[in-house]
C-alpha cells in the first residue's frame, strides 16, 4: 500500500502552545483530569490550520493519494485514490488518553461516529468474484469507528527545551458498519453500478476484514503524522510546566 499524507514533512518551529490550548501542570494534583480535558477540547480544535503544531485544517484533512494492490481473495482489485478530503477526525471522542512520562508512552481508546473518505477513485479487479471497474467521485464511510492508539517516544534536548521524537505506534480499529457510494462505475452504466455498490454494502463486514490491513494502516499513519507534527514542534516544559 502506498499513502501519501499532507502531513508527512515534518518543521520543527520550536513554537508555543496556542492560546486557545489548555495547557496542564504536571504539578497540578488534578494533573491527569487535566490533560485527559486538554486534549479532548484540543481536538475539536484542529478545524483551521495551527503554525505551532505545523498543522493543516484537520477538517477536512487532505490525502492527496492512497494506493492499495490487489493481492487475490475477496478483494482482489487494484485501488486507486486521490485528492481525497478526510472527515470526522475533529468529532473523535476520548475514552482513555493517558500519558506516561517514565515509560514515554501514550495511549489513547477513542470513537469517532463518522469517519468519511471522500476522494476521486480508480478501481480494477474483481470483489466476490465479480468484476468491478470504474473511476470516479466515490465516499467511503466508516459508522462507529473504534480504535486502541498506542505510542512510545524518545526524549530530544534542543537547547534547554525537551521534545518527544515519536517512535513506534501501534494501532487496533474496528468499525460498527462501512457504506461504499462509487459513482461512475462501468462507464456511468447506472444499473450495473447500483448493483455492485449494493453488493458492497451487503457484504461490508467481509470486505472490511479482508481489507482490514490496509485501512488499519492508514488511519494509524494519519494519526501518527498529526502526533508527530505536535511533539516535534511544542517542548514538554510549554505543554506540562
Amino acid at each position: 500500500m502506498k499513502l501519501l499524507i499532507f502531513l508527512i514533512a515534518v518543521t520543527t518551529t520550536q513554537c508555543s502552545v496556542p492560546p486557545n490550548f489548555k495547557r496542564c501542570l504536571r504539578k497540578d494534583p488534578e494533573f491527569k483530569k487535566c490533560y485527559i480535558k486538554a486534549a479532548q477540547f484540543g481536538i475539536t480544535q484542529l478545524t483551521k490550520p495551527y503554525k505551532a503544531f505545523d498543522l493543516p485544517n484537520l477538517e477536512p484533512l487532505l490525502v492527496p493519494s492512497l494506493t492499495i494492490a490487489g493481492r487475490g481473495g475477496v478483494v482482489d482489485v487494484d485501488q486507486t485514490f486521490k485528492n481525497c478530503k478526510v472527515h470526522g477526525l475533529t468529532t473523535m471522542k476520548l475514552d482513555k488518553f493517558e500519558l506516561n512520562f517514565t515509560n514515554k508512552t501514550l495511549d489513547i481508546v477513542a470513537g469517532i461516529k463518522k469517519l468519511v473518505f471522500e476522494c476521486e477513485y480508480k478501481l480494477d479487479g474483481k470483489v466476490l468474484l465479480l468484476t468491478i471497474q470504474g473511476e470516479g467521485d466515490s465516499l467511503i464511510t466508516f459508522s462507529d469507528f473504534r480504535a486502541v492508539f498506542n505510542a512510545s517516544f524518545e526524549e530530544v534536548t534542543k537547547g534547554a527545551k525537551t521534545y518527544y521524537k515519536t517512535g513506534r505506534t501501534e494501532l487496533v480499529s474496528r468499525t460498527g458498519n462501512m457504506h461504499f457510494q462509487f459513482d461512475n462505475l462501468f462507464n456511468g452504466n447506472k444499473e450495473l453500478g447500483d448493483n455492485i455498490n449494493s453488493v458492497l454494502n451487503d457484504n461490508w463486514k467481509q470486505i472490511f476484514d479482508e481489507l482490514y490491513p490496509d485501512y488499519n494502516e492508514v488511519v494509524r499513519r494519519i494519526l501518527t503524522d498529526i502526533m508527530t507534527k505536535i511533539w516535534d514542534n511544542v517542548s514538554l516544559e510549554e505543554f506540562f510546566d
